[in-house]
């Protein structure tokens, strides 16, 4: 549990390994003993999504969603809590291109520091959305 009771699941360390806390964001598996650890690192969280705010950008419409640092590196887990803070906070995202943009800016572009979604790009699929750099046109 966090500090504000939010379950975030449970972990374990593999046998003769230790969970070890690096910040509020991070834990390590470290080797028991005095060996040197063989580290495997998660980034957890409990938001998906750190802002989103609507402007108009090249040709209409289009929301920037700041991704929490989790998002960018959750893989599926991260767009699925994304796209349901976002849909949940404002309707008009619920469009199939949308999410196909959500989905190929977290494969294809997870560290840009915002990931702009348009309702007005037409709706290709999600491999024709990637093959598009994210922006189908046709």
């Amino acid at each position: 549990m966090l500090d504000d009771g939010v379950p975030v699941g449970g972990l374990t360390a593999p046998r003769g390994a230790r969970l070890v806390a690096v910040d509020d964001t991070r834990l390590e598996v470290r080797a028991a003993g005095d060996e040197p650890p063989d580290e495997v690192t998660t980034v957890l969280g409990t938001a998906g999504v750190s802002g989103a705010d609507w402007g108009e950008r090249e040709g209409g419409r289009s929301l920037a969603v700041t991704p929490s640092d989790w998002t960018r590196e959750a893989g599926q887990a991260g767009v699925d809590v994304a796209w349901a803070e976002l849909t949940a906070s404002d309707p008009e995202v619920d469009t199939a291109t949308m999410r196909d943009q959500l989905e190929c800016h977290a494969i294809g572009a997870p560290d840009k520091a915002t990931w702009n979604l348009e309702p007005w790009r037409p709706d290709v699929g999600l491999l024709a959305t990637m093959a598009a750099r994210c922006n189908p046109t046709s």
